[in-house]
């Protein structure tokens, strides 16, 4: 009898374990623009996107706020957090500065009040009768904002803010991508659109107007602070609103940032 082979069977080789599936990258969420460039139009509902100037002022600060959130952590700095203060803290108040301001060498690190923002012959020249509130600074960021309107001969709406980030110069150029192309994609025409020289470190201002009422946005930064002025002003023609001229409404905004840049300090 043959001898039987006893040959043992193959080695079946093991089923490859299944390759870790990675998960595609999350959009990151997109930003909502400023509410108060979605106005409604007609002179007949003026009254309506006027009385909303304050609900527009809470929209810039979340504006600022998205965009710090979409932008990359810079590396830690020994430079201390900065500490917002009230007008009150501050002795004399907020100095007065009527002049362009120049190039800064060291980080701002104190604010005042929102409401010591604008010096009182600011307000009253181009605000003349107007109230201010301050709202709480959100979302941790090191900020101060303050909001006037008076009725006193017309309707003045005049929103100021300034914020203190590492970051300013990169939120300086998105927040002037995103004001363009929120004014654009709604329908609004951009009527003045330039550099104002010897204001912080860059300065643009934009005159943005919606079916006849128009209103002035400008964004300086100067070194680690961000300044955003939104000013927009009508007087009475009979029984309805007329726009101030153009260059008013421009020189109010200049002088609102020029009194901002000059509260800034460094300790």
């Amino acid at each position: 009898m043959a001898d039987i082979e006893d040959t043992p069977p193959a080695t079946q080789p093991l089923p490859t374990a299944a390759a870790t599936r990675l998960l595609p990258g999350q959009p990151t969420p997109a930003t909502l623009p400023d509410p108060a460039d979605l106005r409604p139009a007609g002179p007949a509902r003026r009254w309506t996107w006027l009385l909303g100037g304050l609900t527009a002022g809470a929209g810039a600060v979340a504006l600022t706020l998205s965009l710090v959130a979409n932008l990359v952590d810079p590396a830690p700095t020994a430079t201390p957090t900065a500490a917002v203060t009230t007008a009150a803290t501050v002795p004399g108040g907020p100095p007065a500065s009527s002049g362009p301001a120049g190039p800064a060498t060291a980080d701002y690190t104190t604010l005042v009040d929102g409401c010591a923002l604008l010096r009182p012959e600011t307000v009253e020249r181009y605000i003349k009768g107007g109230t201010c509130t301050a709202p709480t600074p959100v979302g941790g960021a090191t900020s101060s904002r303050g909001m006037w309107t008076s009725k006193d001969s017309g309707y003045v709406d005049a929103q100021v803010g300034v914020m203190l980030s590492p970051l300013a110069v990169s939120l300086y150029q998105q927040m002037l991508t995103t004001g363009r192309t929120t004014a654009t994609g709604t329908g609004a025409k951009i009527t003045d659109d330039r550099a104002v020289p010897g204001l912080g470190d860059q300065a643009t201002l934009l005159y943005i107007s919606y079916s006849g009422f128009g209103h002035v946005d400008l964004t300086a930064v100067r070194h680690n602070a961000l300044v955003t002025v939104r000013y927009s002003a009508s007087t009475h023609s009979g029984p309805a609103l007329k726009d101030v001229p153009g260059d008013t409404a421009e020189a109010a905004a200049i002088a609102c940032a020029k009194d901002v840049l000059g509260t800034l300090t460094t300790s």
